[in-house]
């Protein structure tokens, strides 16, 4: 019972957290002038309307993220040191993103703009890196099934995303085909794109944590003694 009540506690947390980091990215979205097809998630940070919003929705989902490891752990779910390791860098990426702003022409901040470039390159290969380091304590779960399914999702989603970057750096870099690309393939449709995978993948890990207790409860019922 106790670990009923844990893990729900988490879940409820890590729902409200993450609920509200979209909620208020998307009105963000609403608001603002930026274009969501072509701009980045960091340029909202210089924005008409809403500024500030940004850095608080994504410490949101940070603080969901760490809720959401807090019901794998009370959970009882399988999983590694790295496992854990790698959800804490998660979160810590994407706090550390939203306290060091991206730098831009209009608001030039060098230093804070390379702490945030790195600090969202750790957040987006770590998320991933955690799905995939459960997927041996899984092995032979229904689990296994979800996080695969979404785990594929997600990889493609950020291999989209680091093609489209790659592709707005070169065209910055005056590379003249390169620009017809980012038509193509537009970067901030990507990073959305990455945004929900990585949204899914949570709520996937989340479910996983609440699906493991409840059978782990199972076990425990079945073979208490009877009187």
């Amino acid at each position: 019972m106790g670990n009923s009540r844990g893990v729900r506690g988490w879940r409820l947390t890590a729902l409200a957290a993450i609920a509200w980091g979209l909620f208020t990215i998307t009105v963000l979205h609403i608001i603002s002038s930026h274009d969501p097809i072509y701009d980045t998630l960091s340029s909202y940070t210089i924005t008409d309307r809403g500024e500030g919003m940004l850095g608080a929705s994504v410490l949101s989902v940070a603080v969901g993220s760490l809720a959401v490891l807090g019901a794998l752990v009370a959970g009882g779910v399988p999983m590694t040191f790295s496992t854990k390791a790698l959800l804490m860098l998660w979160a810590l990426g994407l706090a550390v993103a939203a306290v060091f702003p991206a730098s831009y022409p209009q608001s030039p901040n060098p230093i804070s703009g390379d702490i945030h470039l790195y600090s969202c390159l750790i957040a987006f290969a770590s998320l991933p890196g955690a799905a995939i380091t459960l997927l041996e304590p899984l092995r032979g779960t229904a689990e296994r099934v979800f996080v695969v399914r979404w785990l594929k999702f997600g990889l493609a989603a950020v291999g989209l995303f680091a093609v489209s970057f790659l592709f707005v750096r070169l065209d910055e870099a005056g590379v003249p085909p390169f620009h017809a690309l980012t038509e193509v393939l537009p970067v901030g449709a990507t990073q959305r794109l990455t945004l929900i995978a990585n949204v899914a993948l949570l709520l996937v890990l989340l479910r996983i944590a609440v699906r493991t207790e409840t059978a782990r409860a199972a076990v425990l019922v079945t073979s208490a003694p009877r009187p």
